[in-house]
């Protein structure tokens, strides 16, 4: 595992490097990181490992002849620099280049040294084919991690430089470095770290790391420039958008979707459901399409879909998941192929649902199973949010029998969703209480019942009961919203229930902003939408659950995949959001996105209708919009969502204007970053 290093002068470095050392040279202040064990990921697309660069910026990569099945031992790489050799630790934030590329930068500093690292990850140069082995692991799984120092005294006296590179429990592949550097003076050093030793002794070290380095920023600015581009005035939404695509493409394994790198790194259904959506609203259909494979390829005998063993929401949501596909594709022949599957799983809910037990207390709904989500283990409960997605699935089955002309099949679904429905409303009349509760028995931390509106709408939009469970879910649950977050009450809190222990659930909370997005109440989707974005890294990683007494990402699962996959379709939709055969722009977007000078951009955007491009720039005396309509299907009705200060300038043909009042108060990320300062005294002086 020698990371083969080699050296050289910064006044001898091309033109590529000596950019980048010049932008870190510039910056002066470490960007924003909310978590206190901040993890990152460099890798690949679509390999089975990446490389996690822990909280204290060592680099995990695969221990020697540790591999078990699929899965490897990890050790850990360790940065050393300055004099004493000081390991790097948190005190140096990670950030990456240009916000979302998988290039992580570092800086250190000793004394009058500067320390400027640069970390990524590639192919092994041995593949035959480079560009290939880039977007798909072509020739095995193994991949080279790069780490650049670039060392320079800033001083006007001589210094000494060192740096080291040093394996855990293997100190015999220790490489050290020093230097004495003149006023002004620089080196280079270069480590090479395979993801797993080469079995054939490969040495790297001839291999210019400026030539990877242009590779890999080309892959990757081609593969995500070429799809949907989203831009919004405020910088750090566009870059977390960004990097949540590629958050995605490292995790995803050989095409199926799984929830993280070297955690939860498995394919999960509920999940998935998510990432796919996100990825198709990416305009990344090639990997949605190869998503398909991995949902249909998990129907049981009994024709329920199943990842994870008796939860049964997994049937509903993938019934939605292929549903959504045939939507934002419009690919009939597809649908055509996948239906027989879809109509083998909603028979499944009605085949359930009659079985039930004759003395249940809640005949009609399914039967009591486990629960993740809402965490009852017991399989004592009925579970709403099982109920909820198994109805959307019935309802997106029908639509797909209607599209395909299966006329008398789609009335036989509605009418068993209708059926469905009434089982439903009679159970939560005996819950006595006026919300949706996690089970019909009461108990558990809200899930999967805070999906009543979104992804689909099972409910109508004013719905008392979906009304009291928001206001249920933000004001009373375990002690309502926290940071603009939902409480999870369940694990840790209830074994130990002290302050460091309760959590909020961020990527959860997006259910309930989104249901605010479709009842039209803007500035709770803004407000939220900038807590969503609080909680993340420099690095622009989202979470799954927060102690958010201590910052800390539950499990170490950061970044995670659905957290970043639902910050994205959350500013997609808050921009461009399909409501049934409804097209409405600007639902919910902040009102300085459109003051003077500002503009918002949204190319080759596909949505159920089509693809679409949007452009909207804030003027003087109001806001011009440019809107290239979709022209696969005509929407019912366009609307454009806009504050009373903010008339559309020039009206557009076939669309409707929807004003609202103006927002009561301006929701961007230094005001985020300040109300939390404010709320948590020193809570980052460490």
């Amino acid at each position: 595992m020698s990371p083969n290093t080699s050296r050289k002068t910064i006044t001898a470095m091309g033109p590529t490097v000596l950019v980048f050392f010049l932008a870190v040279v510039g910056h002066t202040e470490a960007p924003f990181d909310y978590f206190t064990n901040s993890w990152s990921t460099i890798g690949l697309k679509d390999y089975e490992f990446g490389t996690r660069i822990t909280p204290d910026n060592k680099l995990l990569v695969a221990k020697r002849g540790a591999k078990s099945g699929n899965r490897y031992e990890r050790t850990a790489v360790q940065i050393r620099f300055g004099r004493e050799l000081e390991p790097l630790s948190r005190a140096q934030t990670k950030r990456p280049i240009e916000g979302w590329l998988p290039v992580v930068l570092i800086t250190a500093e000793d004394g009058a040294v500067r320390y400027d690292f640069k970390l990524w990850s590639t192919p092994l140069p041995t593949v035959k084919d480079w560009k290939a082995a880039y977007n798909w692991p072509t020739e095995g799984e193994n991949f080279l991690n790069w780490i650049q120092v670039h060392v320079m005294n800033t001083g006007d006296s001589q210094y000494a430089a060192k740096l080291s590179f040093e394996w855990e429990g293997q100190p015999e592949e220790t490489k050290r470095f020093s230097w004495e550097l003149a006023p002004g003076d620089g080196e280079t050093c270069v480590a090479r770290v395979p993801w797993e030793p080469a079995d054939d002794g490969a040495d790297f070290s001839d291999e210019d790391p400026d030539l990877w380095f242009e590779r890999t920023i080309s892959f990757w600015k081609n593969l995500i420039g070429r799809q949907t581009d989203i831009e919004v005035p405020c910088e750090k939404a566009t870059q977390a958008y960004k990097a949540a695509h590629v958050c995605q493409l490292i995790a995803s394994d050989h095409g199926e979707l799984h929830g993280g790198e070297g955690f939860y790194d498995e394919f999960y259904i509920r999940d998935g459901g998510y990432q796919v959506m996100e990825l198709e609203e990416a305009g990344q259909m090639e990997a949605a399409r190869k998503a398909m494979e991995a949902y249909l390829s998990h129907q049981r005998p009994d024709g329920r879909f199943e990842s994870q063993k008796n939860q049964f929401d997994a049937n509903g949501q993938a019934l939605w998941v292929l549903w959504q596909f045939s939507k934002i594709t419009g690919d009939k022949d597809w649908l055509q192929e996948a239906y027989p599957q879809m109509r083998k799983a909603a028979d499944w809910i009605g085949k359930a649902r009659r079985e039930a037990p004759a003395d249940s207390p809640f005949p009609g709904v399914l039967p009591n199973a486990p629960a993740d989500g809402e965490f009852l283990w017991d399989g004592n409960h009925h579970i709403l949010g099982y109920d909820f997605w198994n109805l959307r699935g019935l309802l997106c089955t029908a639509d797909a029998a209607q599209t395909l002309g299966k006329t008398d099949e789609a009335e036989e679904l509605r009418r068993q969703a209708t059926d469905y429905r009434q089982a439903i409303d009679d159970a939560w009349k005996k819950t006595g209480v006026p919300h949706f509760p996690p089970s019909w028995e009461k108990e558990g931390t809200h899930w999967g019942n805070t999906e009543t509106l979104w992804p689909t709408p099972i409910f109508e939009a004013e719905d008392r009961r979906v009304t009291a469970l928001l206001e249920e879910v933000r004001e009373r649950h375990g002690g309502g919203f926290v940071e603009g977050a939902i409480r999870w009450v369940g694990g840790e809190e209830l074994k130990n229930p002290s302050p460091e222990n309760k959590a909020i659930h961020p990527y959860m909370s997006a259910y309930t902003t989104m249901a605010s997005l479709v009842r039209g109440e803007d500035e709770k989707v803004v407000e939220e939408f900038y807590w969503y974005l609080l909680h993340s890294t420099a690095t622009n990683g989202f979470p799954e659950g927060i102690y958010y007494k201590r910052r800390f990402a539950w499990s170490d699962t950061i970044p995670h995949v659905t957290g970043a996959s639902n910050y994205a379709l959350l500013l997609r939709h808050m921009l461009i959001h399909e409501q049934g055969d409804e097209l409405h722009l600007l639902k919910a977007v902040p009102d300085w996105w459109l003051s003077e000078g500002e503009e918002i951009r949204v190319e080759r955007g596909p949505t159920h209708f089509g693809e679409m491009n949007l452009v909207v720039r804030g003027k003087k005396e109001g806001v011009q919009v440019e809107f290239d309509r979709p022209s696969r299907q005509q929407p019912s009705m366009i609307l454009v969502h806009l504050p009373n200060s903010r008339p559309l300038l020039d009206p557009i043909e076939g669309v409707q204007v929807i004003l609202r009042a103006d927002q009561d108060m301006r929701w961007d990320f230094p005001t985020v970053v300040s109300l939390y300062g404010e709320m948590n005294p020193g809570a980052f002086e460490e």
